[in-house]
């Protein structure tokens, strides 16, 4: 056998330090800690999405699900990242508080650690009276993803979010505007862990009030909250109290201390509890009533879910117009002026889909449908309207792919389209650590959000505009307003 002097039977792989560095196709990852060149197809892109598409609410998940695998087959059709495959670890949380912190530990692949947790977040529940997510830290496991994308709901968020926090992973583009953990200080310097896309609750109920206002409210006696009874509709109620605050002024003293805007609040996950609050609701609109020949606009900002909604503007128009007592003591048909507002959230599509499906009521005038004067504060464009790229590259994917284009699968298109851009971006071996410093580098991407969109160190929400959109009779949706912070509102018409 033949030696030769100087070879070696061991491989030493590339050392590197971006993409670039590797050249012949292969991209910079780490293997062992260190950064080396690998070949792209040994580098997938792991993201985790947990959401609901089982339960009373599957279509919201449903839809962002929809989005986000939308952006991903555009994006591995273009060589994905420098070759990267992106794949989706998807978890049906059914919007169930429960199920999302457990899909959340196992997406991160969770160990427990002996330190004390990084984040406040861990042992300080978001929620009063709910149990902590752990008394000791935790760290990612070997197969965790790189990010948690798309997660859904408030509820859920307040239990999966501070999980993927603590283990020092991004969660990014959640399907909530709650200012709970994502948009406050409470999980301290691991908030740097947190984007957001859309723009928040508060945002779209300073956007409603200011709508309210223009449609002659007048005071706090003449809005409502409608809610559902968790932390969303908290995240709701108090967005449309400051926004009150912002738009009308203080509260008089006669005001209720500790809720000065009457509230409604149905049972998440159960549509059977509206009923009562709507019969609620119609008693405190015939009080309005009393004593006076006065016409009322009433405002009434809705922080719920599709089905709930659907069945609570039902009940409230059917009493309005019903031939019965009181319209012949309160004239209610003709007095009341109601202007129903859904926040985001509510799973614009099939709240329309089901008021159409109601059909109209009778009124002293003829036929009203259902669709009438609801509406709702989007944080995207109108995919139906708008000419905008983000919006043409959306409708022709959906076109493609056979099914209906809707409000919150555009939002996950939209955010997923985001976090594409900061991973193509980045440069270096892909770590949670990494990525974060390379999308507070992102600037806005011109995707028709906003002039204020982009990421930066000190603001990590891309988006702080919101469009109202009013449902038409036969479900489409008509721009009415739109609006941004520090702007005043605009109309369309």
């Amino acid at each position: 056998m033949v030696m030769f002097a100087g070879c070696s039977t061991v491989f030493e792989p590339q050392q590197c330090a971006v993409d670039k560095d590797c050249g012949g196709g292969l991209v910079c990852e780490l293997r062992g800690g260190d950064p080396v060149c690998v070949h792209p197809e040994d580098a997938p892109l792991v993201i985790g999405q947990s959401a609901p598409i089982s339960g009373t609410n599957q279509a919201l998940g449903t839809g962002m699900k929809l989005g986000i695998e939308l952006a991903f087959e555009e994006q591995n059709a273009l060589g994905g990242i420098r070759g990267r495959k992106l794949e989706l670890d998807f978890r049906d949380d059914a919007y169930t508080p429960e199920l999302a912190e457990q899909a959340a530990r196992v997406l991160v692949d969770a160990k427990a650690m002996t330190t004390a947790p990084r984040c406040p977040t861990t042992t300080t529940p978001a929620v009063a009276g709910q149990e902590p997510i752990s008394s000791t830290g935790l760290e990612r496991g070997p197969k965790a993803v790189l990010a948690v994308l798309g997660s859904v709901g408030t509820p859920t968020m307040v239990r999966s979010a501070p999980v993927v926090i603590e283990t020092g992973t991004i969660f990014f583009g959640a399907f909530t505007g709650a200012s709970t953990i994502l948009r406050d200080d409470k999980a301290a310097t691991c908030r740097s862990y947190i984007f957001n896309v859309r723009a928040s609750y508060a945002q779209e109920a300073r956007a409603t009030m200011e709508f309210f206002k223009k449609r002659g409210v007048v005071d706090h006696r003449h809005v409502i909250s409608f809610d559902q009874n968790d932390s969303f509709g908290q995240a709701g109620y108090d967005g449309l109290v400051q926004g009150y605050k912002e738009v009308i002024g203080p509260f008089p003293g006669s005001a209720d201390p500790t809720t000065p805007i009457v509230r409604f609040r149905y049972t998440r996950n159960d549509d059977a509890s509206v009923p009562a609050q709507a019969d609620a609701a119609e008693s405190y609109l015939a009080s309005l009533l009393t004593g006076n020949t006065s016409v009322h606009n009433v405002g009434i900002m809705m922080t719920d879910t599709y089905g709930a909604g659907a069945q609570f503007i039902h009940e409230l128009r059917t009493w309005q117009y019903a031939n019965d007592s009181q319209q012949g003591t309160l004239d209610k048909a003709n007095r009341l002026k109601l202007h129903f507002s859904n926040v985001s959230f509510v799973g614009p599509n099939a709240l329309s889909e089901r008021l159409v499906a109601l059909g109209s009521v009778a009124t002293p005038s003829g036929q009203r449908p259902f669709t009438d004067s609801v509406l709702v504060s989007q944080v995207v464009p109108n995919y139906q309207s708008d000419s905008s790229e983000v919006i043409a590259s959306y409708n022709r994917l959906i076109a493609m792919k056979g099914v209906q284009p809707g409000f919150t699968s555009l939002e996950g298109y939209i955010s997923t389209r985001v976090f594409i851009a900061g991973l193509l971006a980045h440069q270096g071996p892909f770590t949670p650590d990494a990525l974060v410093k390379t999308l507070e580098q992102l600037p806005d991407l011109s995707l028709g959000l906003g002039a204020s969109s982009g990421f930066s160190p000190a603001n990590h929400q891309y988006s702080n505009s919101v469009w109202g959109t009013i449902i038409e009779p036969d479900g489409s949706f008509r721009n009415l307003y739109f609006w941004s912070q520090g702007q005043p509102i605009q109309f369309f018409e």
